[in-house]
């Protein structure tokens, strides 16, 4: 064990700044106001904010079955010259005789 001094805990309570040391202190100080609202959304909000969510899930979904669609191709025309390469006697996993 390292007979060197642990750091010691400083506890600020609400209301008292701390010294303003910016460049070595690890407290993050806020300058708004530090509220949290929470609103009740009325039916039609809820509406709203569910077409949202579907409208960005599909749109997530379309844009990777896209992609997908790019990629299978590539995919299939590169095991098929794979195939063809083995069938030939080229590339570099043929059997050494």
């Amino acid at each position: 064990m390292s007979d060197e001094p642990r750091g010691e805990i400083e506890i600020i309570p609400p209301g008292k700044k701390p010294e303003d040391d910016f460049a070595t202190s690890r407290i993050w100080i806020s300058s708004g106001s530090g509220e949290v609202k929470f609103v009740k959304l009325g039916p039609f909000q809820s509406l709203l904010l569910g077409v949202a969510l579907l409208v960005f899930i599909g749109l997530g979904l379309f844009f990777l079955s896209s992609l997908f669609l790019i990629l299978a191709p590539a995919v299939v025309l590169l095991g098929a010259g794979a195939w063809i390469a083995h069938k030939l006697g080229f590339g570099p996993f043929r059997r050494l005789r």
